[in-house]
């Protein structure tokens, strides 16, 4: 709205938009790498360089920039990148994968700097090269498309962030030519993932997206603001987790621990709030419970645990047993983070010498 409203800029404000194009781009990028997740900083990468890369391109050929080479196989990679990132799983950026990753980019980079003009003298290749610009815009609207047909399916803020950032971004290079659409299109690209991006990790440092429970830290909060003066925790863990993990590996690990968690739902009383804790522990808690009536809850969860079984989509059953301590707020130890350190080395220490058991924290 604002470029439509004001463009073309004055010359000081688009110069303004592009300070801070490239000052949030410069903090973006660091920022995105100490978040250490690969599918907002390659996206991000992309989109700056493409900024940069455009740019470039202007001084070179002036005004006929858009129908050089170099811009219409830019043109032409640009969404396939955005697509493959978009669809990219949110792994750690700090890995093996990722120095592949930065390898095909610059190979990308230097085939489209270097390479072009020597791929349109290859023979046979007749094609009125002026007219591509208006024939690359079903690529880029293919994939929007693609991108929101996704988060109509499962929606997720990364995901709904990309798609309005890369849609952003081919109004930036549809409007390249004009610097104030460039700029400001761009800039709204970066601001856009950034924002994401930080939404996400507030929401991930409340909820955990693996297994579907809120997170140790909004465990803390609430105990805080909203459990009631009396509650008991459970520190529960699966037994023999790292045998389980073997057999079936991570994918079918996760899904194990959502399907435990329901079922431990269905068996617990009403108001019961299930956590993260540390690695493979989970947090149950009971408002307005003692220890007593918490370990025959407890009890009665372990029983159900051990003579369900567990299917997976493939037909594949699972059985398994959890081993739960029982910790509960005193006058002694009301803090809730002593709460559940208690419950910890209780389940610790029952652990040691058996499986499949409910103790009380000492």
């Amino acid at each position: 709205m604002v470029f439509y409203a004001q463009n073309p800029f004055e010359p000081i404000i688009g110069q303004t938009f592009y300070g801070i194009f490239l000052a949030a781009s410069c903090c973006g990028l660091v920022l995105l790498y100490l978040i250490n997740r690969t599918k907002p900083f390659f996206s991000f990468l992309i989109g700056v360089t493409t900024f940069i890369f455009i740019n470039h391109l202007k001084k070179t050929y002036g005004a006929e920039f858009i129908h050089s080479p170099q811009f219409i196989y830019l043109s032409f990679l640009l969404p396939l990148n955005l697509l493959f990132f978009y669809f990219l799983p949110l792994r750690q950026l700090k890995s093996r994968q990722t120095v592949l990753f930065l390898l095909a980019f610059l190979a990308e980079m230097i085939i489209v700097e270097h390479a072009t003009k020597q791929i349109l003298q290859v023979p046979y290749i007749d094609i009125a090269w002026e007219s591509i610009p208006l024939l690359i815009m079903p690529l880029w609207l293919l994939a929007i498309v693609i991108m929101a047909i996704d988060i109509s399916f499962k929606n997720t803020l990364i995901n709904t962030g990309l798609f309005y950032a890369d849609t952003t971004l081919f109004l930036g290079v549809l409007y390249a030519g004009n610097a104030s659409g460039l700029s400001i299109f761009s800039l709204t690209f970066v601001i856009i993932i950034l924002c994401t991006t930080f939404a996400d990790l507030y929401i991930r440092y409340q909820h955990d997206e693996l297994e579907n429970v809120d997170s140790y830290n909004a465990y803390l909060v609430r105990a805080v603001n909203k459990f009631p003066f009396k509650y008991t925790v459970g520190v529960f863990c699966l037994d023999n987790r790292e045998k389980i993990l073997a057999e079936i590996g991570p994918r079918k690990m996760q899904i194990l621990e959502q399907m435990l968690i329901n079922k431990m739902f269905d068996e617990a009383p009403d108001e019961t709030e299930f956590y993260r804790y540390k690695d493979d522990k989970f947090l149950i808690v009971f408002k307005n419970e003692d220890a007593k009536h918490t370990y025959e809850y407890c009890d009665n969860i372990r029983r159900a645990v051990a003579t369900a079984e567990f299917i997976f989509a493939s037909k594949q059953t699972v059985k398994i047993t959890i081993s739960i301590c029982v910790s509960e707020k005193t006058r002694k130890y009301i803090d809730a983070y002593i709460v559940a350190e208690r419950g910890y080395d209780g389940l610790q220490k029952g652990g040691r010498f058996n499986n499949n058991i409910v103790t009380t924290a000492g």
